[in-house]
This record gives structure tokens, sequence and C-alpha cells, in this order.
């Protein structure tokens, strides 16, 4: 499993752990929409509406301290925009799998101990 990067989340939420709590939470809430979203893109091979998709996941990733899955992202980010689609075929499973990784270890954070 992935780690998440507490401090770099805690840093964007002023080091407010209230704060971080409810922008892990709406992060975790967020995931059915926007796998639903980015699989939905990716089976119509949208290339342009993918890589807005997977963009948003790689800075909403980062926000919350799932540093991995915000890089996978970018990578697919960056295949969409250069019509990498081998690149994007390869590692789309990757993302879903990885997303999924990071929400388990989003849910599994002590934020008392932040």
């Amino acid at each position: 499993m992935n780690a998440i990067d507490t401090a770099h989340g805690m840093e964007y939420s002023m080091n407010d752990k209230d704060m971080y709590k409810d922008m892990v939470a709406i992060f975790i809430d967020q995931r059915d929409q926007n796998v639903a979203d980015i699989k939905g893109t990716f089976d119509a091979k949208d290339w342009d509406n993918y890589r807005i998709k997977v963009h948003g996941l790689k800075s909403n990733s980062r926000l919350v301290g799932g540093m991995d899955l915000g890089n996978l992202a970018e990578k697919c980010e960056h295949a969409a925009r250069d019509k990498d689609e081998a690149t994007i075929v390869a590692e789309t499973p990757n993302l879903f799998a990885l997303y999924d990784e990071t929400i388990a270890a989003l849910k599994a954070i002590d934020f008392n101990a932040l």
C-alpha cells in the first residue's frame, strides 16, 4: 500500500487538522464519480477530456498527500496531452488500482496523531 504524505496534506490545509480531515473526506466521497468520469472518457477514447479528468485527480490527490497517485495521474495526463494511447491504455488500470489503495490509506489516517 502506498504511503500518504500527511505533512504535505496538512501544509495545504494550513496545518488545520479539521480542514485536512474535511479535504480527505471530500476526496474519498468523490471517488466513485471520478472513476466513472475517467472511465467514460477512457472508453470513448476522448483523450482531451480524459486529460482534464486525470489532471483534476492529480491535483486533488496531491492536496490530500496522495503523491504516488498524483504522480501516476500526471503521467496519464501527459500521455493524453501527447496522444500516447499506448501509455494511457497501459496505465489507466494501474491508476484505478492505485486510486483504491490511496483511498484505503486515507481512511486509515489517525488524524489525532497529526
